[in-house]
């Protein structure tokens, strides 16, 4: 018994000088195990950045983007990754672009829906009916 208590304490001690390289390479190691991980933000860049090439759809892809820049910025400052300052930047324009659409925005998620009415003439009855 005390012989399988101290290999355990021996692998985990490997395990512990082997990860302790640099917390850059931890998660270089850590994200490079999941494949599922790295294809979803893949996506969600490639999604978002599609979105901000077309005009009416910018906002849109500028709100998808934010998340996956603030997530990537985190994790650069977290893991002392060298990148900081590209998305930093990336970040920040980010932001930048969504408070020049701050009207917009205000309007869409913090003001009541505008509701219009409409008369339309109907050619059976002679009466109008209000489509609200």
């Amino acid at each position: 018994m005390p012989k399988s208590i101290q290999a355990s304490f021996l692998l985990a001690t490997l395990y512990m000088t082997r990860t302790k390289d640099s917390a850059m390479q931890l998660a270089w190691h850590f994200f490079g195990y999941s494949d599922t991980y790295n294809l979803f933000i893949a996506f969600g860049e490639i999604t978002a950045a599609l979105l901000l090439v077309i005009p009416k759809t910018a906002t849109l892809g500028n709100i998808i983007y934010l998340p996956i820049t603030v997530n990537i910025t985190i994790l650069d400052f977290c893991f002392e990754i060298p990148a900081r300052s590209v998305t930093t930047l990336l970040t920040c324009m980010s932001i930048a672009l969504l408070f020049f659409e701050y009207k917009k925005l205000k309007r869409v998620f913090f003001e009541s829906p505008v509701t219009a009415e409409t008369s339309i003439q109907t050619g059976l009855m002679k009466k109008k009916v209000n489509i609200q």
